[in-house]
């Protein structure tokens, strides 16, 4: 599995990048620091999985968003307090992961079950 990590705080993406490197089912293929041209990156990188940090006060639209320009792949928009995760797929799935731990985000990332 291809994961792309977009807007990422550096320690959730350190701690995640951490659990991931012991999944071999998920390859990092590009951490983006900005969402600028992030769909035409998207687009040529063709990802199975993209983690996308939100804003504070930001909702996960920019999750059903990133999951709309890339239909294929797997979108987990993760709050700004690093507590809730939103797991889009098309068509129009969405599943909220209150309090999730970094584990329990990693089994989301891979599909092992449960996730919460």
């Amino acid at each position: 599995m291809r994961l792309v990590i977009v807007t990422l705080p550096s320690l959730l993406r350190d701690i995640i990048t951490a659990l991931v490197d012991n999944v071999a089912a998920v390859t990092i293929v590009a951490q983006l620091d900005s969402r600028a041209d992030a769909a035409a990156k998207l687009a040529s990188i063709s990802p199975d999985l993209i983690l996308v940090g939100l804003r504070s006060g930001e909702t996960d639209d920019v999750g059903r968003e990133f999951a709309a320009q890339n239909p294929a792949a797997k979108v987990i928009a993760i709050s700004s307090d690093g507590n809730n995760a939103y797991v889009h797929e098309m068509p129009e799935h969405r599943t909220v992961l209150r309090a999730v731990s970094p584990q329990a985000l990693v089994a989301v990332l891979v599909e092992r079950k449960p996730w919460v």
